[in-house]
């Protein structure tokens, strides 16, 4: 099939739809022509009516740089404050953000998109070169999630992060103040729901450049072209807080005066502020979920995070045994983990890609329709797989160091696996250490560590925001895991070929995810869902399982 044929297809499932430097003495100067439309760390009055909602995060957040972060709190904040090209709905699909009207080239398959009359909190206009800038920026810095960019297709993206050419080259331009267009090496099929993710929002090229690397450490320093202002910041601060932002296009519909964000990592600390009404949303920890799940202002939300064991392969040893893996894998009481650990609702997890994360050609959710699972918690056939494992690597003892985040719940589940493993597999000694996410993440990365207990949430609607965590060169392969056969499939999947036929790529997907299974690649745990106590009084907050984790724009109070 010819290429524009091929396009034309990709565009027959694509609705084309309309929708209608600061000011302080050590900050930079305002960049914008004309008046400023408002205070350029506020974007308006302070005193604006509404009530301040607070907010509780267990972490501390670590940047509001969105090329440089990679941790969903970070970008759930950053995402209150910057809007991209696309939002999303309380439903999760792409609705208007700073794209007015949008087209896609039925010949090339290029997306040229149409700005929306909208301004930073400077008053500065948002410019096409805006998107241009950021995008380009990823590449340089470069951002822990630059991969994005290749993961949609854009043209040279690949290329660039290979280093065989300029980032210059990047198939985007503004082909005027307002218009943005980006081209592709291959067609994306869940391109508009990438786009509200923070990596692809917009940076004020000249208010960026005058902080330097001072950008995003206060408030004096930072833009916004979203709904809330930031107001008071310091990295790793244990609170801070956001204005509602007057030049927002939407201000309108936007009710609250602003957010105050509380960092308590302490569940009893945080469930005592939010009965001194010092919080109105407050993040439960396992014990308090249970007991307060008849609460009237309890609220599970499902998400799509994934916790698992990661095993580092990379290191050889027992990690490199598959038996001893699947042994792992499957001699602990995941129903016991969900059902008298966390008691929030998760659900086991014999999977590697999510319940309710995409629905495929068939109308039927992922899980439903791949039919496979692995690692179910077995016993007596682990302690066969076990038996197999020492064997093979010619010992008769093993002992493995699991890291973890020092977060109460994890720290729970990390125990209890502990005990399990080492009751089931005799012979098999575990030590846990706990550390501060960023440390745990840090170390995996660099391939320091035997087993890491993790996460992994989705970036987007499609099971290949998990299959690329275990592809050659990615930062999240944390085990440095490789198979030929896996990495074949991977790159037909990103074919224009299989871009165009759903149902054969659906297949593929299938069977990468069957190496996985019979690889144990991970050692998966549950399915996370979250508990939260939302005062009575408060309306409107979206939960999302895919990208940003909650969103306040249409907060209702009253």
């Amino acid at each position: 099939m010819k290429l524009n044929k091929i396009l034309a297809l990709i565009l027959a499932f694509v609705m084309v739809f309309s929708f209608a430097a600061c000011s302080s003495d050590d900050g930079p100067a305002q960049s914008g022509d004309g008046e400023s439309q408002g205070d350029p760390v506020t974007g308006g009055d302070e005193e604006s009516e509404g009530r301040v909602l607070n907010v509780h995060v267990t972490a501390a957040i670590d940047s509001i740089d969105p090329a440089l972060t990679s941790a969903g709190d970070d970008f759930e904040v950053i995402g209150q404050m910057v809007e991209g090209l696309f939002q999303c709905d309380a439903s999760g699909a792409a609705i208007p953000g700073m794209a007015e009207s949008y087209e896609v080239d039925p010949e090339t398959g290029t997306w040229t998109f149409h700005l929306r009359e909208a301004y930073w909190s400077n008053g500065d206009p948002v410019t096409a070169d805006d998107f241009v800038y950021a995008w380009q920026r990823c590449f340089t810095i470069p951002a822990e999630y630059v991969f994005l960019f290749e993961t949609a297709g854009i043209k040279n993206a690949a290329a660039i992060i290979a280093g065989e050419k300029d980032v210059t080259e990047l198939g985007v331009y503004a082909a005027d103040e307002k218009t943005f267009v980006v081209e592709f090496d291959v067609p994306c099929a869940f391109f508009d729901s990438l786009m509200f993710f923070p990596v692809f929002y917009p940076v004020n090229r000249a208010f960026a450049e005058e902080c330097g690397e001072l950008y995003g450490s206060a408030p004096e320093y930072y833009l916004s072209n979203g709904p809330f202002a930031l107001s008071a910041y310091t990295p790793a601060a244990t609170e801070f807080s956001m204005v509602k932002n007057e030049n927002y296009w939407d201000a309108d519909a936007v009710e609250l005066a602003g957010l105050t964000y509380k960092v308590i990592l302490d569940s009893q600390q945080a469930y005592l502020a939010y009965q001194n009404n010092e919080l109105d949303v407050c993040v439960l920890s396992s014990e308090l979920a249970d007991l307060l799940k008849s609460d009237a202002e309890f609220l599970a939300t499902e998400s799509g995070y994934l916790w698992y064991m990661s095993p580092n392969v990379s290191q050889g040893g027992a990690m490199a045994n598959v038996n001893i893996r699947k042994a792992i894998g499957k001699a602990f009481n995941k129903e016991a983990v969900c059902n008298n650990i966390l008691r929030n609702g998760s659900v086991p997890a014999d999977f590697c890609i999510p319940i309710g994360l995409a629905t495929g050609p068939d109308g039927l959710d992922y899980r439903e329709s791949s039919g496979i699972t692995y690692n179910e918690y077995d016993v007596a056939e682990a302690q066969a797989l076990w038996a197999d494992g020492l064997a093979e690597l010619g010992v008769d003892s093993v002992e493995l160091t699991m890291i973890f985040d020092d977060e109460e719940s994890i720290k729970l589940v990390a125990e209890f696996i502990q005990q399990e493993l080492q009751t089931n597999l005799p012979g098999l000694t575990i030590t846990l250490q706990p550390y501060p996410k960023k440390q745990r993440s840090d170390l995996m990365k660099a391939h320091d560590y035997d087993i890491g207990l993790c996460r992994w949430g989705p970036d987007y609607a499609d099971p290949l925001t998990y299959l690329d965590l275990w592809t050659d060169g990615y930062t999240h392969n944390y085990g440095d895991w490789h198979s030929d056969a896996y990495m074949e499939i991977l790159d037909k999947i990103k074919t224009v070929e299989y871009a165009v036929d759903p149902e054969a790529r659906w297949e593929l997907i299938k069977q990468a995810e069957q190496i996985i299974a019979d690889e144990s690649v991970i050692m998966p745990v549950y399915q996370n869902c979250n508990a939260t106590l939302v005062k009575s009084d408060v309306d409107g907050i979206e939960f999302h399982s895919v990208g940003l984790n909650r969103v306040f724009k249409n907060v209702k109070v009253g």
